[in-house]
C-alpha cells in the first residue's frame, strides 16, 4: 500500500483507533502490537507492544499478544478490518468450548487468522513452528485443535460478511470509503 493502513482515516479518527475502541465494548484486555517497532503511543490508551520475535509478520504480533494478554483466550483483529460487527465477536465466543484452542471463521473457502479467537497454549505452538521456520498462522491452525466456522454460519448475522472486509491496496481502501 506504501504507506502504513492503520493510521487511515475512518470516520474521524484512525482505522487503529477506530479498532481498539470496537474492541473495548467487548474486552477489558485491549492491547496493540505494532511489528518490530513500538508505534502508536501518542493515539492510543491502551498497551503496545513491539513484536517480542520481530519480523515474523502477523505471527510475531500474535505472539507478542498473546504473552501479554491476561485471560486464557484472546480475540486477535487485524486493523484493517472497520466494518467488523461485534455479532461476529459474539458469535466466535459462542463457538469456544474446551477442546480447541482455536475458533476461526471460513470465507470464500479460506480461513480467517486475523479474526480468530486463540488460547495462550498457543504459545508454544507458535514457538516450535518458527523455530522451524514457518511463520504462517495457516500452519498455526493446522497446528492446534480448531474449530472453523463455516461461511453460512457467519452469513447469518452478516449476510454480506463486511466484518471480513480489508484494506490491502488503495484501490481496496478507495472502494471501502465511496461505500
Amino acid at each position: 500500500m506504501g504507506r502504513d493502513k492503520a493510521l487511515l482515516p475512518w470516520h474521524g479518527r484512525t482505522l487503529i483507533e477506530h479498532i481498539v475502541a470496537s474492541l473495548k465494548e467487548v474486552s477489558d484486555d485491549v492491547l496493540v502490537t505494532t511489528g518490530a517497532e513500538k508505534r502508536y503511543g501518542d493515539l492510543l490508551d491502551v498497551s503496545i507492544f513491539a513484536d517480542e520475535i520481530p519480523h515474523k509478520g502477523p505471527m510475531g504480533g500474535l505472539y507478542t499478544g498473546l504473552r501479554h494478554a491476561r485471560y486464557e483466550y484472546s480475540f486477535a483483529v487485524a486493523c484493517d478490518m472497520p466494518l467488523l460487527e461485534k455479532t461476529i465477536l459474539d458469535l466466535l465466543k459462542r463457538e469456544l468450548d474446551d477442546s480447541v484452542k482455536l475458533v476461526v471463521p471460513q470465507v470464500r473457502a479460506r480461513r480467517v487468522p486475523t479474526l480468530a479467537i486463540y488460547h495462550r497454549e498457543c504459545l508454544s505452538v507458535i514457538e516450535l513452528l518458527l523455530a522451524q521456520g514457518r511463520s504462517s498462522l495457516q500452519a498455526l491452525i493446522d497446528s492446534v485443535p480448531a474449530k472453523t466456522i463455516p461461511e453460512a454460519q457467519l452469513r447469518e448475522i452478516d449476510p454480506e460478511l463486511r466484518s471480513f472486509i480489508n484494506v490491502n491496496t488503495l484501490r481496496d481502501w478507495g472502494k471501502l470509503v465511496s461505500s
